[in-house]
């Protein structure tokens, strides 16, 4: 099996480091949350994100992080669609 690459909505490829401007979130995870974990991670619209896994199939990572008020740090990672992305600039192992 050969591997695909990720790629954003114009078409250039996407690799784990690079950070990404976030477009859209696909509607099948939003209808899954509810209060604060939706308010989470609707507010990563609009956001630069860093890619931090590009699967075998091309598809690619991002994730956020938010502190608690208790310490803890909350984490929600999700997938996203080339349309979706647009890279913004190359992570540092990344050239070009």
């Amino acid at each position: 099996m050969s591997l695909k690459p990720g790629l954003d909505r114009n078409g250039q490829i996407v690799e784990r480091g690079d950070l990404v401007r976030l477009f859209a979130i696909r509607p099948s995870i939003l209808k899954k949350l509810a209060g604060s974990e939706l308010a989470d991670v609707s507010s990563m619209l609009g956001q630069v994100l860093e890619v931090f896994d590009v699967y075998d199939d091309g598809l690619v990572w991002v994730s956020l992080s938010w502190p608690k008020g208790d310490g803890t740090t909350e984490i929600h990672s999700i997938a996203v669609d080339p349309q979706a992305i647009e890279v913004v600039s190359r992570g540092q192992d990344n050239p070009s």
